[in-house]
């Protein structure tokens, strides 16, 4: 979040047309710093997320650049004006999407598990999410020069500050190798890298083989990667902070069924059930995305394969 509110300070003296709006989360969401530079640029609209996104429809249809600040849980209630009100006219709307994955002690209101998939069902929706601090700050700066709806996803908690030499350019559905050997390859979508740097170390010092993809994109996948990798490896596991139900990895399954790739997928997601408030860690152990879990997972999926 405070990335984000740096950010936004930035781009706001930068580019006069850009405007920020939230639902009565301005500290929550990082946007104070924001209001308190250009208040002739803030809008805060109350409790009424639906609103906050049909609003912004109409200031990008103006010409401006509205960049729409919210939690993933409360994103849920602007689904109809995202899907009407934004991306039927393909307006150059900016959704910076808070708290996305598990948030731990504010109960299971506030898991932000969902948006991967109901974003994801939307025509000329573009989703992303970074690997670290870096890379969410590229993923900024490229939305606002960006031609259409898009939403970048990002977790509470301090922001990964690993891999920071790989920051390659952000190019639309492209995804970014982190490390390319064979036998498994790991596809991870934003805050799920860091498990998966950690995954794929463990695995080496099991002797197994295994490169890492930072997805980057949810929509539009990296259609060339995927037939790539899939040519190239035995097992493909993919990651994600989200309910496996229509999320990224049930993306990447569909379009390997489509194209016939001979590969098994392993998908590491959230069941299908609602997660309740805890800490952070012990839930991730409960809902088997921590790294030892999916370490476990991975090994008897690739022996099954012999």
């Amino acid at each position: 979040t405070d990335i984000f509110s740096t950010v936004m300070r930035k781009l706001g003296d930068r580019n006069e047309n850009v405007v920020a709006i939230t639902a009565a989360m301005e500290t929550g969401t990082g946007l104070k710093r924001f209001h308190n530079m250009f208040p002739e640029r803030f809008f805060d609209v109350g409790i009424a997320e639906e609103h906050a996104i049909t609003f912004a429809a109409g200031l990008a249809a103006g010409g401006m650049i509205p960049v729409v600040a919210v939690y993933s849980s409360f994103l849920q209630r602007a689904y109809d004006q995202i899907l009407h009100d934004v991306c039927i006219q393909n307006l150059h709307v900016i959704i910076a999407i808070d708290r996305a994955g598990l948030v731990g002690s504010d109960g299971e209101t506030h898991q932000g598990i969902f948006d991967i998939s109901f974003l994801c069902t939307i025509p000329n929706m573009t989703l992303m999410a970074p690997k670290n601090k870096w890379e969410f700050s590229d993923m900024v700066k490229f939305a606002v020069d960006f031609d259409g709806p898009i939403a970048i996803r990002y977790p509470r908690g301090e922001a990964y500050d690993g891999l920071a030499k790989m920051r390659a350019p952000i190019v639309l559905g492209k995804s970014e190798t982190l490390y390319d050997e064979e036998e498994i390859c790991l596809i991870a979508f934003g805050s799920m890298v860091k498990t998966a740097v950690k995954v794929r170390e463990m695995l080496k010092e099991r002797g197994y083989h295994c490169s890492l993809i930072n997805a980057r994109f949810a929509k539009p996948l990296d259609y060339e990667m995927l037939t790539r990798t899939a040519k190239e490896h035995r097992l493909l596991v993919t990651l994600e902070e989200n309910v496996k139900s229509g999320g990224f990895g049930e993306q990447v399954m569909d379009y390997l069924e489509e194209c016939s790739l001979d590969v098994r997928l392993l998908n590491i997601a959230i069941s299908d059930e609602y997660v309740e408030h805890g800490n952070v860690n012990i839930l991730y152990q409960e809902v088997g995305i921590d790294a030892e879990s999916v370490v476990k997972r991975i090994i008897a999926e690739y022996v099954g394969l012999k």
